[in-house]
């Protein structure tokens, strides 16, 4: 059996150790805890030959030359409280991690960590914070009456000494320096420098005012216990003011979980299988729009972001980002004017606004869309009128929108589906020869090409989404370009309640919402689009891997360029034929997402006009009052039946959505195009 040696780099990390001694001595692992490391590193593992396993806490460089030390002696190295991250210098904390065999998290997130940098988390237990469970039991807090502001600082320059002291004596508190566990106890507020210190003061229930944001301990912060003040002596007084007044029942932040995850990994240790041939099949973890392992969002949005909380101005009607962005924005896609709003939702809301519709108008749209960009019609006394789409693009064409035509029709929509643009000539032609405005729904089309010119420049309006899956994101967001000044005013002032900023005599013209964007969104919204020429090229390379994988697949069509154009790939939509693979789209779909593949069969299950607000027309006055003004309010209601758009049922019923984004490797390519065509084949009929 292999002996153990349990290390800390200092007096104050050793405290994280004795669960993993209690773990390794219950299942007959030899172990001894080292007091501190000292300067002499070879000495130390020399005293203990027998030692082939070295657990480490500490997160300093005389933790990370010991590490190395022993690594290099070909030791395994266990990494207490891995994970560990404050995202501003972590380079010592990741390079422990990276010689580790296996990790001893605190926290979900801080495996999520090791994730996001690619470590192999078969390996990684989530087993509470070690220094928490060890205050619990050996250092009883005394501070909620405590008259004692600890200061647990490397350097406390005069200035900021002085801050803290006067605060201090307005709450007839005194400031003290602390540098050990039990004084901090009896502390009413501690003010420090050290992740170690904010963790012991969290798990202490005292509030925690940092004064260096390179140290903030991202759990303490999340759950309130841990005001980040920066260096800034006056913040630091108005942190130490907050932090004396607010309350001590913030939710820990550590699961107690030290019990079975602690066992589990001293078994690992113990049995020897950290090594991954001896684990688990690693189950299939691609990377998705959700969150950091499918977006590009990082360090260049966290610093312009924090500029624009630093500038004090977060609305965008004083601000400077947004504006900046709009101009940015409007440039890039080659318009003259530009409104950013709150969401894709707020931006085709804006461009029917802009058309005037009088009640009863009746506006051509897709019935495979959002209802963000439906609902925005009937709000604006419009009555939307849908028409079918082709099935093998998803797209309405000029032939299905002339089908629809009617003397009260008075725009048309024209939304281009998961990145593949529609044929805009024949449509463009179309709405010159009626005089019907186009608006253009480019929430998923960022970055395509058209044979006929650039999508997104067509129409007399074009909308475009920055939701959370989109090329680019904001989490929420949304922007409406046009060349038309006339337009361009209208749309400004929709989203601005219709108050006149910058007139004369400013008034609210006319109904209108708030739909503005944040100054915070319109921070991230240029670093985006910074981003997303990138980002479209990236995701055309996975698309292009996935195509060549299952090109010859039989049953499956694979999406394409249009011809002369570009596809941009919000997401890959292909089509199943259930003549050829049993079940078709749902079945292949169901068996894809039990092997790890997320997909969507169907896309939005059925088409809109079937959705209970379109079913009858009359049931909610949103939709009832423009009908009254309409020749429709004659018809029998559902106004529209599946069985008229018979391009649109056979696209849904067959087509399958997979929502790749820019972050895939060719390992996750190779990997959804063997489960696709292991299912594909095991449904062939025949």
């Amino acid at each position: 059996m292999d002996a153990a040696l349990l290390v800390a780099s200092s007096p104050l990390e050793q405290l994280r150790l004795p669960a993993l001694h209690a773990a390794l001595t219950a299942h007959g692992v030899p172990c001894e805890i080292k007091d501190q490391t000292g300067d002499d590193l070879a000495s130390v593992l020399t005293c203990h030959p027998r030692a082939q396993v070295v657990a480490v806490a500490g997160n300093d460089a005389t933790a990370l030359a010991f590490v190395q030390t022993a690594a290099a002696r070909g030791l395994r190295i266990v990494r207490i409280d891995a994970g560990a991250r404050t995202f501003h210098d972590d380079r010592i904390a990741r390079a422990l991690d990276q010689v580790a065999a296996i990790w001893l998290c605190a926290t979900t997130q801080q495996r999520d960590n090791l994730r996001r940098e690619r470590h192999d988390v078969r390996r990684a237990f989530v087993v509470g914070s070690t220094l928490a469970q060890a205050l619990a039991t050996s250092v009883p807090s005394n501070s909620a009456t405590a008259s004692m502001v600890a200061l647990w600082l490397d350097d406390a320059p005069k200035e900021l000494r002085s801050a803290l002291e006067a605060e201090a004596h307005r709450h007839a508190l005194t400031v003290q320096n602390v540098t050990d566990f039990d004084t901090l106890a009896t502390a009413r507020v501690v003010v420090t420098d050290s992740a170690l210190v904010q963790e012991a003061a969290c798990a202490l229930r005292i509030p925690c005012v940092t004064t260096a944001t390179s140290t903030a301990h991202p759990e303490t912060v999340d759950c309130g216990a841990n005001q980040v003040a920066g260096p800034d002596a006056r913040a630091a007084a108005r942190a130490l003011a907050m932090a004396l007044t607010e309350s001590r029942d913030w939710q820990s932040p550590w699961p107690p979980l030290l019990g079975s995850p602690m066992t589990a990994a001293a078994r690992a240790i113990a049995e020897q299988d950290a090594d991954s041939e001896s684990s688990p099949p690693l189950q299939l973890e691609l990377p998705s729009d959700g969150d950091f392992t499918g977006r590009t969002l990082g360090s260049e949005e966290c610093e312009i972001v924090a500029r624009a909380l630093r500038s004090g101005t977060l609305n965008s009607t004083r601000g400077t980002f947004v504006p900046r962005f709009e101009q940015a924005f409007a440039q890039a896609v080659g318009r003259r004017h530009a409104v950013a709003c709150a969401s894709g939702s707020a931006a085709m809301h804006g461009a029917i606004a802009a058309l005037g519709l009088a009640p009863g108008d009746e506006v051509v749209t897709t019935p495979i869309t959002d209802m963000g960009a439906l609902t925005c019609i009937s709000y604006e006394g419009g009555v939307p009128v849908f028409a079918d789409v082709d099935p093998q693009t998803l797209n309405v064409t000029s032939q299905t929108i002339a089908a629809q035509l009617t003397d009260r029709t008075r725009a048309v929509v024209a939304t281009h589906l998961f990145g593949r643009a529609c044929d805009m000539g024949p449509i463009m032609e179309l709405c010159r020869s009626r005089g019907l405005p186009l608006i253009e729904d480019m929430a998923q089309a960022l970055g395509s090409a058209e044979r006929s010119g650039r999508p997104g420049t067509f129409g007399s309006i074009a909308c475009y989404s920055l939701q959370q899956g989109k090329h680019m994101t904001t989490g929420e967001g949304g922007i409406v370009v046009t060349d038309d000044a006339q337009h361009a005013r209208r749309l400004f002032l929709f989203v601005n309640k219709a108050w006149g900023y910058g007139d004369p005599q400013p008034d609210h013209y006319f109904p209108a919402p708030n739909y503005r964007m944040t100054e915070l969104q319109g921070a991230v919204a240029l670093a985006q689009l910074r981003k997303l020429d990138w980002v479209v090229q990236a995701r055309r390379r996975v698309a292009a891997a996935i195509t060549n994988g299952l090109v010859d697949v039989a049953g499956l069509e694979l999406p394409k360029d249009p011809p002369g154009g570009r596809h941009s790939y919000w997401k890959y939509a292909f089509f199943v034929d259930p003549l050829v693979i049993r079940g078709g789209a749902s079945e292949l779909a169901r068996r894809m997402k039990q092997r790890g593949v997320s997909c969507v069969p169907h896309y939005i299950q059925k088409p809109a006009f079937e959705c209970a607000l379109y079913r009858d027309f009359n049931a909610s006055p949103v939709t009832k009052m423009p009908l009254e003004h309409s020749p429709r309010r004659h018809q029998a209601q559902p106004l529209f039946v599946r069985a008229d758009y018979p391009g649109t049922v056979r696209a849904l019923d067959r087509v399958v959505v997979l929502p790749i984004n820019e972050c895939y490797e060719e390992h996750h390519t190779t990997a959804v195009c063997a489960v696709i065509r292991e299912e594909a084949a095991r449904l062939l009929h025949g």
